[in-house]
């Protein structure tokens, strides 16, 4: 696992959390987008767990460029944000799940889990979101 988040407590958080799951581990983490790029294409992880908003650069381009340089890397989302557009986005970039901070952490690490295994994962919220606007239009 490589983690990108720009709050130094929320990578210690997930990092502590991880590491305590059986057969994961997290290899680096960076608090922005070039430092991030530059390690996840050198280490090649399983798994990148990006927040959108980023310190220095946009999370959404982060995971376009981690699409086109490093493919075999699944992208995980875990945002603060529950605006279906975000959802959406990250989708279209090439993300396979979307997490809200919110979550609890069982279900953080059943989205990590989905997410390894080659599946898709939307949090329960961002679903209700999307199907809402999806009533909407």
């Amino acid at each position: 696992m490589f983690l990108v988040d720009d709050h130094p407590l929320v990578r210690e958080w997930l990092t502590n959390l991880i590491n305590q799951q059986p057969g994961l581990t997290v290899c680096g983490e960076a608090e922005g987008g070039p430092e991030a790029r530059e390690k996840i294409f050198a280490l090649r992880p399983d798994v990148a767990i990006v927040d959108i908003a980023l310190k220095d650069s946009s999370g959404i381009e982060l995971i376009k460029d981690l699409k086109q340089g490093c493919p075999e890397v699944a992208v995980l989302v875990l945002s603060m944000h529950e605006e279906p557009h975000y959802a959406e986005r990250r989708a279209k970039a090439g993300a396979r799940g979307y997490v809200m901070k919110r979550e609890t952490t069982r279900k953080v690490i059943a989205a990590i889990s989905q997410v390894l295994a080659g599946k898709l994962c939307v949090s329960d919220t961002v679903a209700a979101a999307m199907a809402g606007a999806i009533r909407r239009r």
